[in-house]
């Protein structure tokens, strides 16, 4: 039996190597949204990001226009701004890395 083991034991170590190297990152970004006017006036409402490519939505609501989404995967994102009061800006393009702090600063009318 101990020789089986000893046998086998590369072999598991091999393969739970390639299971380690195998497995996809789970790593994702916090974007930290500012909308803001032209003059610098934060605006609050309902920030969403949308993946260009389909799937799950992200969305925040800002407070004296800022608000954080945490475990966003990277990727390209639309990103949609429907303010409180006021007419909404159009939407526009966002590329969020795969890890780490974003800012994305939002223009609102």
């Amino acid at each position: 039996m101990r020789k089986l083991l000893r046998r086998l034991a590369p072999l598991c170590l091999a393969l739970l190597g390639l299971v380690a190297f195998a497995a996809p990152a789970l790593a994702d970004a916090l974007v930290v949204v500012q909308v803001r006017t032209g003059g610098g006036d934060p605006v609050d409402g309902e920030v969403t990001l949308r993946p260009r490519g389909g799937g799950a939505s992200f969305s925040c609501t800002t407070r004296a226009g800022r608000c954080q989404i945490p475990h966003v995967p990277g990727g390209r994102y639309t990103v949609h701004f429907v303010p409180t009061e006021g007419e909404a800006p159009a939407d526009q393009p966002a590329m969020i890395p795969p890890q780490g702090r974003v800012t994305l600063n939002v223009a609102a009318n």
